[in-house]
């Protein structure tokens, strides 16, 4: 929730956002290179699928303490593509959900008040690099790169709503490892740390121009477990994880105009197919 202050100085972020978008998307549509040189990369990697393809539930929370909360169900699809590569291996990732949110807070002069059935869209997108090795029982995974998270969340179907769109660049840290069971079955375990570049809020409230604030700063952590089935023909996995992030309040605007340091919460369940 966008909040005010009187007199404050302004921060303007919008061509910012708008140029690291740009080199998102260009990251995206420039991925290469070649598969040489795989002969030191693990076999949960060289044997595994290039392609994953992961429907999706989760419960959504998003929260100001003391301001207001957003809570919802969303639905999404969760794909990547990892390519081995010299002692290592290279991934894009993609993951698309929207919900309906329901808020409860206040007016800008402290009356309490809710509204209903906001429509969110999160869409998150993900250059990593990482390295496998093997140790013990256990095929490990540790990997890095460059994430951007957009959530857009819109409520003008309520004559006190307005549209709001965050924006998160940030670098995520994160290992994961394989362990096998019996008769085809492995269990995974995924931990992840999400270290905050910059976030970006835009806000159309209804004024001349839209209030930009930028958040710094601030941190995610992910954490995962997977139950996996493989043989010749199948390759099956059910995956519930938990997601949260941590922002810091944000820069004043010109006109006043702040963000609240705020929370997430997302927890869910993936229906993972490999090929």
């Amino acid at each position: 929730m966008l909040c005010r202050r009187i007199g404050s100085a302004a921060v303007v972020w919008g061509h910012i956002v708008g140029t690291l978008q740009i080199l998102v998307v260009c990251a995206f549509l420039g991925v290469g290179g070649d598969d040489s040189s795989k002969d030191s990369v693990s076999a949960e990697v060289m044997t595994g699928p290039r392609w994953q393809v992961a429907p999706e539930i989760s419960w959504f929370r998003y929260e100001e303490p003391g301001v207001m909360r957003d809570e919802g169900t969303f639905y999404g699809v969760a794909g990547s593509y990892t390519r081995p590569r010299q002692k290592g291996f290279f991934r894009v990732e993609a993951a698309f959900s929207v919900g309906l949110v329901d808020y409860e807070g206040a007016l800008q002069d402290g009356t309490p008040y809710s509204m209903e059935d906001s429509v969110d869209l999160l869409l998150n997108l993900r250059l990593l690099g990482g390295y496998p090795w093997h140790g013990g029982s256990w095929d490990n995974q540790f990997y890095a790169g460059f994430g951007y998270r957009f959530l857009s969340d819109d409520s003008t179907s309520d004559p006190a709503g307005y549209e709001r769109m965050s924006n998160y660049f940030y670098v995520p840290l994160g290992v994961k490892g394989y362990h096998a069971l019996r008769d085809g079955w492995r269990i995974g375990l995924g931990g992840e740390f999400d270290l905050l570049l910059l976030g970006v809020q835009i806000s159309y409230i209804g004024e001349s121009q839209p209030q930009v604030n930028a958040q710094w700063p601030g941190f995610g952590g992910r954490a995962s477990v997977e139950l996996r089935r493989t043989d010749s023909k199948l390759d099956i996995a059910f995956a519930p994880f938990i997601q949260y992030w941590w922002i810091d309040e944000s820069s004043t605007s010109s006109e006043g105009w702040y963000e609240p340091s705020n929370n997430t919460v997302q927890y869910g369940l993936d229906l993972i197919w490999r090929f």
